[in-house]
């Protein structure tokens, strides 16, 4: 009986083998690999940032980065391996900042990341509404520690009580790539340039000030927490 393909044109594994990545023949990058997976991550960046996961090409990451599409499978397994570990990329940088920083403090510096280096933004945004994306479960656990760390900045009175923490995660989520994913509307309601270094340097203060007026104003005595005219 003939072997089976995939769909490359290239002998599938037999049932219940685990198919063993083939070295790298490539012997330059083999001398460098911490470079190589770091020029084929910036390069996958740029890919789904300009095209998503679904529009992506690994022929084209592989193009920008150098290397032979082998050389990709060797290292990340292909198209959704790259993307998880983009995004775990990401996750680890995220969480390093907010854990070592006040929240106004982690806030500005992911404005200044993601007005420096915009393409994990646009793949965020590309990504379909209602489509469970790769490594979700990776991002969701990533995600919920952020909260209750968060919750732990509340009690420590970096915000304040009242707030709903998931609400201020979220704004101050959006507040941070705005520039970056909708610019057009950044542009028109600031009157500057949301990719010039000047203006990121004023945006990121500001949304910093803010968060710093949340831990410092106060309820007036009798105001309802919610706004609403007390009957």
């Amino acid at each position: 009986m003939a072997d089976k393909e995939t769909s490359s044109g290239t002998p599938a594994a037999e049932p219940g083998r685990r198919q063993r990545r083939r070295r790298p023949n490539d012997p330059d990058r083999q001398r460098d690999p911490v470079g190589t997976r770091r020029a084929i991550l910036a390069a996958a960046g740029a890919e789904f940032g300009a095209h998503g996961f679904d529009g992506a090409r690994v022929v084209r990451i592989a193009e920008a980065a150098g290397v032979s599409h082998q050389l990709i499978t060797y290292y990340f397994g292909g198209k959704r391996g790259l993307y998880e570990a983009l995004s775990e990329q990401w996750l680890e940088e995220s969480m390093r900042v907010s854990q070592t920083h006040t929240f106004a403090e982690a806030v500005r510096r992911y404005v200044h990341w993601a007005g420096e280096d915009a393409a994990w933004v646009h793949t965020l945004t590309r990504e379909e509404p209602g489509k469970r994306p790769p490594a979700e479960d990776e991002r969701a656990a990533e995600l919920f520690k952020h909260v209750e760390e968060l919750r732990e900045r509340q009690g420590r009175g970096e915000f304040r009580g009242d707030l709903d923490v998931g609400a201020v995660a979220l704004v101050f989520f959006a507040a941070s790539i705005a520039p970056a994913a909708i610019p057009w509307i950044a542009r028109e309601l600031t009157q500057q340039d949301p990719a010039s270094p000047e203006f990121i340097d004023h945006y990121a203060e500001q949304v910093g000030r803010i968060i710093s007026a949340l831990a410092e104003a106060t309820q007036d005595e009798g105001s309802p927490v919610n706004g609403e005219p007390e009957d």
